[in-house]
């Protein structure tokens, strides 16, 4: 049983340490130990409890060593399987060493890992990209359209991924699956004004008129109720037919920005 003397700052992070490595946190459990060992003074402590903090020690180090990405260093920096941290009861500041250089190393080859996934990542999406377009120019609509929207499906997160998308749909005549795609990056990306505008026109031309008012709203809800906004929906209900609601929003334009003449002429023709 550990001693209640045990200073909080070893007892708090080797055990803490301890924890982290049965859940195989390896990086911040390093940490950890380094705290814990550096906060461990044994010249000032009598035997038994410098004792039972070599045993934590002993215990961090052992589960240390087991841990798979420590296995997987040695073996590569070391090419043996044999290989592993060392600690020796007194040789707490060579440990320390070694265990800063065991951090670095796994922070490296984490980053590594990182960088590389986020290179294939980026050759996948350039890829499946470079695929739907050739397959578009080359007349081929179905493969053209299932690779976008694989492209959409997988990076449809990332900025500008589902607007270039929309782009190359529009381009080749594909007016309801750009629609489908501009209606996505609305809802993933509210406050990227670019969408709302494309978005409505492609629904005003499907004659989704009910969709293109809901997009509108939206943009007035995300960026206020701006005059040139107002306008294209006024414009949005003469082509829905709905006279009374282009007039309203046809003159809520024009007292916004009077210089708005087609927003003039919308309200003169039904005064």
């Amino acid at each position: 049983m550990i001693s209640l003397s045990m200073p909080q700052a070893v007892s708090h992070n080797l055990n803490r340490a301890r924890s982290l490595l049965k859940r195989d946190d390896t990086l911040r459990a390093l940490d950890a130990m380094i705290a814990g060992i550096d906060a461990f003074h044994p010249d000032t402590m009598p035997g038994k409890l410098r004792f039972e903090i070599e045993v934590l020690i002993m215990e961090c180090v052992q589960e240390l060593n087991r841990q798979p990405q420590v296995r997987a260093l040695f073996e590569k920096l070391a090419r043996s399987p044999k290989a592993s941290v060392p600690y020796q009861p007194g040789k707490e500041v060579k440990l320390q060493g070694v265990l800063h250089l065991v951090l670095k190393a796994l922070k490296e080859d984490a980053a590594d890992r990182v960088r590389n996934a986020e290179e294939e990542r980026a050759k996948r999406r350039d890829h499946l990209l470079q695929k739907g377009t050739e397959y578009l120019k080359a007349g081929d609509a179905p493969r053209g359209k299932a690779a976008l929207r694989v492209l959409a499906e997988e990076f449809g997160t990332e900025k500008d991924i589902l607007l270039r998308v929309s782009e190359l749909f529009l381009e080749h005549k594909l007016q309801f699956e750009a629609a489908e795609m501009l209606e996505q990056a609305v809802e993933e990306f509210p406050r990227d004004a670019r969408a709302y505008g494309m978005a409505a026109q492609c629904l005003m031309d499907l004659r989704e008129f009910e969709k293109a008012e809901g997009i509108y709203l939206s943009a007035m809800k995300n960026f206020g109720k701006h005059p040139r906004t107002m306008l294209n929906l006024a414009k949005l209900y003469l082509q829905w037919n709905k006279k009374d609601k282009a007039y309203e929003a046809a003159l809520e334009a024009y007292n916004k920005d009077n210089s708005l003449t087609e927003a003039k002429e919308i309200v003169d023709k039904f005064s």
